[in-house]
């Protein structure tokens, strides 16, 4: 008999228990253990968080079913969910959500109902040679002797092999962050570290004091709702425009960044599921001969989208389109551009994308973010197959093969990985096409426009100073503002040296586990991540052993993996699955 432990019962350790069922071999018995204190669907997308919190993925592009064997998302809602939802008591909670449309946006929490009814059909269609028990407990240790693993909850449970798919955890603080923190202990102020927005116990801000908020990212859109549904604002529609209707309760927010921009706005979808971006130019067949640069690779992405984007903006004009896109494939861009007497108001612009505050004075900067927002909203609102500057961003988001593939082969050198893909590239990225559904950016424009929000310039700045804390740009240091509450508007990077996991900190202090680095210019550089083989993602111990029974995938893995926070997508043979199906061929082989 084979008995193999899952520890976390999220989206990975769902499709991971998915896999083993469906994979078992005829003959022989399997036996399951899945470890999650929330339950099947974890803690991200627990039950009973606030249901102001949505996700940024619309319906019909979540699923859990690999091989398209069960509805995504969308599909779901509208022929399982009644009967589910009326088993659980739960019609009235969420009748909203099942009016939802496909390209809708759901409450976060409503894609942990999917995961729970997806869980109970795995069990329900359990093969005779398998049992599944979920077990709704922390796990606390591991350890190996020469025949068995032995994990450690509440009791002691003996397995043959582990999957570690732990998602989110928190981090012990940095040495600013822990700086942070004790003077607002001394000064009865409020300070909120990296962490999930729905964790935050934002009854505990000093009321009527102004909030500071670091970071523009998703999590900061989580903030924002969350913000609005306490105080008791409301919102209202004015000729397509959000007007936001103050409560008399709401604080000052000042927020910033380093880019001090929010990410742009989820284009609407209009792409149905197996629609997505397919490479003109980094085809499969290009990535098995390509030695080109880290920087030739991101251009030629580049160029992917400026493809797109010709085609939508150009449609319908009298050039020859065919010929122009045939050559711009081909061709030196400026060359063809000119050739075919392009004007620079129908070019693709990337400086206006990736850095549109570029020619901005930090004086003009509060205003210009207005500005900046409205035209985000409008390209969003033209749909990713219709908007020209829509459907580029989303050719962009969706051609991430080629990288993967960079990554699984080792085709970057060390400085490459780190500096340029990991680093530059994938803030540009995330900045482009990981941003918030539009409706949220609408929000934020009518709260900036009721003079509730004021946006720092670039390269925000946090400083402790007579007892408060104090926000200001570093490009502009004369406009400032001082306030008792900061909150750090950012999840916790994936980090086995800081994380507070007891579990990972077990396993690490054994030496079990070991920090995925690289090394370049004379210099060790850790990525957060741990260590493991690539092919079948067993771990690496601290002597470089690879541990042959004890496997990790998903978020403990982003720095090595790349984008390991996405929901997998129906009809795309989504790289969870595949990654799922290494594990599980390991394991059974």
């Amino acid at each position: 008999m084979k008995k193999i432990a899952i520890i976390g019962a999220g989206p990975y350790g769902l499709i991971a228990l998915d896999r083993l069922i469906k994979q078992s071999p005829i003959n022989e018995r399997v036996e399951v253990l899945l470890f999650d204190p929330d339950g099947s669907g974890g803690n991200v997308w627990r039950e009973d968080q606030s249901d102001q919190v949505i996700m940024n993925t619309v319906m019909q592009h979540v699923t859990l079913f690999s091989e398209d064997e069960g509805p995504n998302l969308a599909e779901w809602s509208r022929a399982e969910a009644p009967k589910y939802l009326s088993s659980l008591n739960y019609e009235e909670v969420f009748s909203a959500e099942t009016k939802l449309g496909k390209n809708d946006y759901c409450q976060r929490r409503y894609y942990g109902v999917y995961q729970s009814w997806f869980f109970d059909e795995l069990l329900r269609a359990l093969p005779e040679n398998v049992t599944v028990d979920l077990i709704k407990e922390k796990v606390i240790d591991l350890t190996m002797t020469e025949t068995v693993i032995l994990i450690q909850a509440s009791r002691s449970y003996q397995v043959n092999d582990v999957i570690l798919a732990t998602g989110h955890s928190a981090n012990y603080l940095s040495k600013a962050e822990m700086e942070n923190q004790e003077y607002a202990e001394v000064h009865k102020l409020f300070y909120q570290g990296p962490g999930n927005p729905s964790d935050t116990q934002l009854d505990h801000l000093v009321e009527g004091d102004t909030v500071i908020l670091r970071g523009l990212g998703l999590s900061f859109f989580d903030y924002i709702a969350l913000f609005v549904a306490k105080w008791g604002g409301k919102f209202s529609e004015e000729e397509n425009c959000l007007v936001y209707e103050p409560s008399g309760k709401e604080p000052l927010l000042v927020v910033g960044s380093g880019r001090g921009l929010p990410y742009h706005a989820r284009p609407n979808n209009q792409k149905n599921p197996g629609e997505e971006a397919q490479p003109q130019i980094l085809t499969q067949e290009f990535m098995e001969q390509f030695q080109g640069s880290a920087e030739e690779l991101f251009d030629l992405l580049k160029k992917e989208a400026e493809l797109v984007f010709y085609q939508k903006k150009l449609a319908h004009t009298e050039l020859d389109l065919e010929n122009f896109l045939q050559d711009y494939r081909q061709y030196d861009r400026e060359t063809v551009l000119n050739d075919y007497q392009i004007s620079a108001e129908n070019r693709l612009d990337w400086t206006a994308l990736l850095d549109p505050a570029n020619n901005v004075s930090p004086e003009e900067f509060p205003d210009f973010i207005q500005t900046y927002l409205k035209k985000d909203i409008a390209e969003a609102e033209l749909g990713n197959q219709t908007g020209a500057i829509a459907a580029a961003i989303d050719t962009y988001k969706e051609l991430q093969a080629p990288f993967n593939a960079m990554l699984d082969q080792e085709k970057f050198t060390p400085k490459e990985y780190f500096e340029d893909f990991f680093g530059t590239f994938n803030r540009n990225y995330s900045f482009l096409t990981i941003g918030a559904p539009v409706i949220r950016q609408k929000q934020l424009l009518a709260l900036a426009e009721a003079g509730v929000i004021e946006f720092l310039a670039p390269e925000m700045v946090i400083e402790r100073t007579n007892g408060s804390f104090l926000a200001y740009s570093k490009k502009n240091p004369n406009r400032s503002f001082k306030g008792k509450n900061l909150i750090e508007a950012r999840l916790p990077a994936t980090s086995l040296e800081r994380t507070k996991n007891s579990l990972l900190l077990k396993m690490r202090e054994k030496g079990y586990l070991s920090a995925h680095s690289l090394t370049f210019d004379g210099s060790k550089h850790a990525t957060g991540a741990i260590q493991v083989a690539r092919k079948t993602h067993q771990v690496i111990d601290k002597n470089g052993t690879v541990l042959p029974h004890i496997y990790c995938y998903g978020i403990p893995l982003e720095g090595l993996d790349w984008l390991n926070a996405a929901s997998p997508r129906p009809k795309s043979n989504d790289r969870v699955f595949y990654l799922a199906n290494q594990i599980v061929n390991s394991i059974y082989r």
